[in-house]
């Protein structure tokens, strides 16, 4: 990526990046003789690789940089995305985002533009707001802004605020203070041993995705040992020269990938506490020592010494590798989430896992799912949205965002239905977004850009209150769900035909309402199975009788169809179920 410092002034560019690690930095080999026609080719120099376009920099004041986040260029995202698909969806649809530590980077180089002749010493009261998620087209504008709040304090140190803010934002997703000095305070490791822990293998975290890095942020290797109190486990520095297309030697002031699994250890313990944790910031992080060369490992240590609310407080050291301290942190900072199992499962594995419940039906060779909005509980819709639907289904679900309740419920029927479908093909392997839900002429749902070699189910949706209900089957299907609510009269005439009041009016009081119910999802889910839903009105689907088990026996006026359509209560809601298997 080329450079635009030309506010720059001559002998006012960033510092050398580790000004500290001259004696592990990786030399450049030695030119070989050019042949006699052939001109010299100049030195492949070191860059900042998050110092983009300069803006308004003023010398021992203040600077301003614009940065654009791209996945052809920041290659380490494809290992930073929070939606497992690969080979389903592309990587600008997977929600890639840009870890908190290699915000720090970025901060770090645009902080190093204000303190020439100082290196990076550490960082203070960092906070991250929101995510830096790539949502649309794969790319992001950032824009990072660095103000000096003390130059040259006693110790010969620089102190820097930075914020970065992400495409038009006006409030910033992240911001902290950036320390620079002369030399790095040596200090010696001070946390308590680990004590009684169990162990858990590296390669097993990454492999079966309780972690979800890719290969440039698995840093954890051996063995990660839990206790009640904290964790323990060895790391991996790891060459950075593929982390960003065009630049084979990219000046980087920390390590972030090292840096990232402080966050996983975080959540390895947070794991076994039944929670998902990311990180939100910290207090103060000290670098005591160059950064490791590649393939140092080094030991880390974390202990928890606080836990408010749902924010998870520890103490972090990471030794050199040498027997000395490179690095230790106050006051690292993970949100917990308190995510229903399967969720949890779901989002490691979703080409493997319904999240939906399996519902028993009346027929054979149907599936059914039930979706409760409870079961999302705490987890960020439109992530589960990018999960769950095939890139044609996205435009539906944004355009409901001006109405949350109703997307919510219709992302809810897409889930039920997805998993439906899936049940019913025996869905190993197939991920929900590798198809797509869309609705025929007359509104209803169908399933499209199915996998080939399968045939593809014919489904059925219905929403109501936080429920959803769904049905796939080989053959015409019909699905309806609603809540046990008290209707007067006038509601029940608007919808039941004069034979239907009368079977009404034996039902003894107590089960009035539910029965009411039962009729008009009866209605539904038999116009659903025929492809028409109630058009031309409910009046014309009428029942002939109602069974001691639920069931209603139903006549369609129009084209003389007649079915037993099947109900169940579950908790407040009824939900009746057509299929071809019991039409008559």
């Amino acid at each position: 990526m080329a450079h635009l410092n030309n506010m720059l002034a001559p002998g006012a560019m960033p510092v050398i990046g580790r000004m500290f690690e001259a004696a592990q930095a990786e030399t450049a080999p030695e030119p070989r003789p050019p042949a006699a026609a052939t001109p010299p080719v100049p030195p492949v120099l070191p860059v900042l690789p998050f110092v983009g376009a300069v803006h308004g920099f003023r010398p021992g004041a203040g600077i301003t940089v614009a940065r654009r986040l791209a996945l052809e260029h920041d290659l380490y995202l494809a290992d930073h995305s929070f939606v497992y698909a690969p080979g389903v969806k592309p990587m600008a649809d997977c929600f890639p985002v840009l870890p908190m530590t290699v915000s720090l980077e970025a901060m770090a180089e645009t902080a190093a533009c204000l303190a020439p002749g100082q290196g990076l010493v550490g960082f203070e009261s960092v906070t991250a707001r929101r995510w830096i998620a790539l949502e649309e087209g794969g790319a992001l504008d950032l824009r990072i802004e660095g103000r000096v709040l003390d130059q040259r304090a006693p110790g010969g140190s620089t102190r820097i605020a930075v914020q970065v803010f992400a495409g038009d934002a006006g409030t910033a997703a992240i911001d902290a203070t950036v320390c620079f000095g002369t030399h790095h305070e040596a200090a010696q490791p001070v946390l308590p041993p680990l004590g009684a822990s169990t162990a858990q293998d590296a390669v097993a975290l990454y492999g079966e995705r309780h972690l979800f890095h890719g290969p440039r942020f698995q840093g954890l290797v051996g063995q990660v040992a839990v206790g009640a109190h904290g964790a323990a486990a060895e790391l991996l520095a790891r060459r950075a020269d593929d982390w960003f297309a065009g630049q084979r030697r990219p000046q980087l002031l920390t390590d972030a990938a090292l840096l990232d699994t402080v966050g996983q250890l975080a959540a390895v313990w947070a794991m076994r506490q039944g929670r998902a944790a990311f990180p939100i910031g910290l207090e103060r992080l000290d670098l005591h020592g160059p950064t490791p060369a590649p393939g140092t490992r080094l030991p880390i240590r974390l202990q928890v010494v606080d836990q408010q609310l749902k924010m998870l407080i520890a103490d972090v050291e990471i030794g050199d590798g040498q027997g000395g301290l490179w690095l230790r942190i106050s006051g690292w900072k993970s949100w917990q989430f308190d995510w229903a199992p399967q969720l949890v499962a779901f989002q490691r594995q979703p080409a493997h896992t319904l999240l939906s419940e399996e519902r028993q039906t009346p027929g054979a060779g149907v599936a059914c799912r039930r979706m409760s909005a409870q079961a999302l509980k705490g987890f960020d819709l439109a992530l589960l949205a990018r999960h769950y639907l095939h890139g044609s289904e996205w435009p539906a679900f944004a355009a409901k965002s001006g109405q949350p309740a109703r997307q919510h419920d219709w992302l809810l029927g897409r889930i039920a239905a997805k998993d439906a479908a899936r049940a019913w093909c025996g869905h190993p392997g197939l991920h929900p977004a590798a198809f797509a839900i869309v609705n025929d002429a007359a509104g209803q749902p169908e399933v499209a850009c199915w996998p080939p070699g399968r045939p593809a189910p014919r489904i059925g949706i219905a929403h109501a209150g936080g429920q959803a209900i769904a049905l796939a089957s080989g053959a015409a299907v019909g699905v309806d769900i609603e809540k046990i609510v008290p209707r007067d009269e006038h509601c029940v005439a608007s919808f039941c035909t004069a034979r239907e009041r009368e079977l009404l009016a034996a039902v003894p009081d107590a089960e009035r309402d539910a029965w009411i119910t039962r009729l008009w999802c009866a209605k539904e889910a038999f116009g659903k199975r025929l492809g028409t839903g109630v058009a031309g009105g409910p009046h014309r689907f009428e029942a002939q009788s109602l069974a001691p088990d639920f069931s209603l026996h139903m006549r369609h006026a129009a084209s003389g169809a007649a079915t037993q359509v099947h109900t169940g209560q579950d908790g407040e809601f009824v939900i009746a179920f057509d299929t071809a298997a019991i039409a008559r």
